[in-house]
């Protein structure tokens, strides 16, 4: 979860451009190593867990929509769209994972898809369970890690993971674990379209921002990042104060943590994880990333 001042800058930016792109050539991000594979362990001495990635999704899982108020997702999902028709895709059932409280998922039911959400809290997942759905809406969700996913017989066409999930799995061991998975649960040919913060914007403190001179915000919030340039690791410090209806104020903290994973590291993943045809563009654009990118998309096929 990226803020949302982050991401409604990213679409102040870039999402107008995001359309004046799409008949740019797709540029390929080459594996060519920055950072060689073997030394991955050796990065993280402070890792989240399987048990520490779902409690950073608590406290704050029942008042998540109200936080993301004006967060544009459907301008998310009309971006989704034109990488598909990048590709001549048309993905018929679609795999959200780490779907949060399914606003994505909703949106592409709405839509058509048939969507099935995954994600690793729990208190998420129950948010997204009490999502109104339409009739003639094909839409189910599932509490599972993305390391450990598994559905089943279920096969998908496609598979998403938005707003900076994928940081959140921060030893690169489980998140090539999740790359298997996933391949595992989709078609021959289908894509898989994901995004990550980089690490321009962890490094650079993106995630710092507060919302104390607004006293008539019924949810406040306060979020301070430290990044450690030798493991790559961000830790983000979230305090929350929300006015309860008695006119009462709740406060409550979270630390969220994520790891700054390097475009090539990523490729080699993929490449591991049989995926081909591997593309990296600066969000909301099909421009190839620049050097102060702040949010990358990447889209691959299996096999």
């Amino acid at each position: 979860m990226c803020h949302p001042q982050q991401n409604q800058h990213n679409l102040q930016m870039d999402a107008r451009s995001a359309f004046f792109w799409v008949s740019c050539s797709v540029f390929h991000v080459r594996s060519a190593a920055i950072f060689a594979a073997h030394h991955r362990k050796s990065l993280m001495p402070e890792q989240n867990t399987p048990e520490t990635e779902a409690l950073q999704f608590t406290n704050v899982a029942a008042l998540y929509d109200l936080l993301m108020t004006g967060v544009p997702y459907d301008d998310w999902v009309t971006y989704i769209e034109e990488l598909l028709e990048s590709r001549n895709a048309a993905p018929k059932r679609v795999l959200d994972l780490a779907c949060g409280t399914g606003n994505v998922s909703v949106l592409l039911a709405e839509k058509g898809y048939e969507v099935t959400g995954v994600d690793i809290a729990a208190d998420m997942i129950e948010a997204a369970r009490q999502k109104p759905v339409q009739p003639g809406w094909r839409m189910e969700f599932f509490n599972q890690d993305a390391a450990e996913m598994d559905l089943g017989d279920r096969r998908f066409d496609l598979c998403i993971s938005l707003f900076d999930s994928l940081n959140y799995i921060t030893d690169p061991q489980r998140l090539q674990m999740a790359f298997h998975r996933i391949a595992h649960h989709l078609e021959e040919g289908a894509l898989l379209i994901f995004d990550v913060n980089s690490e321009y914007a962890l490094k650079n403190r993106f995630f710092d921002q507060d919302n104390r001179d607004y006293p008539e915000e019924r949810l406040m919030y306060d979020w301070k990042s430290v990044y450690d340039e030798k493991t790559r690791i961000c830790r983000v410090y979230m305090a929350f104060w929300y006015r309860e209806d008695d006119g009462t104020t709740r406060e409550f903290k979270e630390v969220h943590v994520q790891f700054a994973y390097k475009a090539p590291e990523l490729v080699a993943m993929l490449e591991t994880a049989g995926f081909t045809d591997i593309s990296t563009y600066q969000a909301y654009t099909m421009r190839m990333p620049g050097r102060t990118a702040d949010r990358l998309y990447f889209v691959a096929r299996k096999g």
